[in-house]
């Protein structure tokens, strides 16, 4: 089974699907089998990460339409995301606005363990998401968000466009134009992580309506909605770390974790379930984020990393490493 992080993401997201399937005269309920959600107000109401998967695989097997994620992300506004998105168009500039975009991350994207990295390089900021694979999940969710942030910058702000270059993990489709088309810039595929390159001195580009007074009225809100947030992320980090330390001596099972926490195994298995996770995605998860950073140091051989993962056999972690990402250890290493 392919991984995915686990966590939720914001019922705006599944509204936009809704428009999107409506516009196109499709009973979006019945395809997706669940009522249209509310408009956000409260910025509380969530989904699945898995679910929203599924209601992207299946618009997108439904409408056969593999662009799916990039086209649904060229359809979001600011005003879709509520008080976040008011918010974004508030702030003085792009940077600014890319700040309050990581505080408040969690109200829109809450993913355990692989929220987005800001690294710099040079003269430019590269943000990296981590934690999904390179099939149609990964492919599909990540699209629409990478979409979805390039198009609200050209809504909110002048000057160039947002991205210098963007990475994508999953492998290169047929026609590469439709992304270049959007982004205005290179795209590459088959990369270690996905990615978007921004030049740091395009962060100092104003935004069209900045008012620091509504900022200051609506961070309030969205304070009080991010202190509302269930604190069920901090159960699953918790395993992550059991499972983190217990990996190096082989493969931990669930009882053994169940053990560790002094949880029964159906007890462990219930509480992952509840929070849109199993424990395999998780153990997966873990293994691949690991192996992405021990592939990087030239002082490891292939045989060592499999053994720090737990595996009792070089090649089953070349199999499981090649499910995960589409690639082989070997190749990725090259890469970096």
């Amino acid at each position: 089974m392919n991984t995915l992080a686990s966590g939720f993401v914001s019922s705006a997201y599944v509204r936009v699907l809704f428009e999107y399937l409506k516009i196109r005269g499709i009973d979006a309920s019945a395809l997706l089998g669940l009522a249209e959600p509310e408009p956000v107000d409260h910025m509380l109401s969530r989904y699945p990460m898995q679910r929203w998967v599924s209601f992207l695989q299946t618009a997108a097997a439904h409408l056969e339409d593999p662009l799916l994620g990039l086209k649904l992300g060229q359809t979001v506004r600011a005003a879709h995301f509520g008080v976040l998105g008011y918010i974004f168009a508030s702030c003085l500039n792009r940077g600014l606005a890319l700040l309050r975009l990581q505080t408040y991350e969690r109200l829109l994207l809450d993913v355990d363990g692989y929220p987005m990295q800001t690294l710099v390089d040079g003269s430019h900021l590269i943000l990296r998401w981590s934690g999904e694979s390179s099939h149609d999940h990964g492919r599909l969710n990540h699209e629409f968000g990478l979409a979805a942030m390039c198009n609200i910058s050209r809504e909110i702000s002048d000057g160039p466009p947002l991205a210098k270059e963007v990475c994508f993990v999953n492998s290169e489709p047929p026609d590469t134009r439709p992304y270049t088309d959007f982004f205005g810039c290179d795209v590459l595929f088959n990369q270690p992580a996905t990615t978007l390159r921004i030049l740091i001195e395009d962060l100092n580009c104003p935004l069209r309506r900045p008012d620091p007074r509504l900022i200051y009225i609506l961070e309030k809100q969205a304070e009080g909605f991010l202190a509302q947030l269930p604190k069920e992320s901090e159960f699953v980090m918790h395993v992550r770390r059991c499972i983190a330390n217990l990996i190096h001596s082989g493969e931990p099972g669930l009882e053994q974790v169940a053990s560790v926490l002094s949880i029964t195994p159906r007890t462990l298995r219930r509480r992952l379930h509840e929070y849109g996770t199993t424990f395999r995605e998780l153990l997966d998860d873990i293994r691949r984020h690991m192996a992405e950073q021990y592939l990087r140091d030239p002082n490891l051989q292939l045989a060592d990393v499999a053994q720090l993962l737990g595996y009792s056999e070089q090649s089953a972690f070349q199999r499981a490493f090649q499910r995960w990402t589409g690639t082989t250890p070997k190749t990725f290493q090259e890469k970096t």
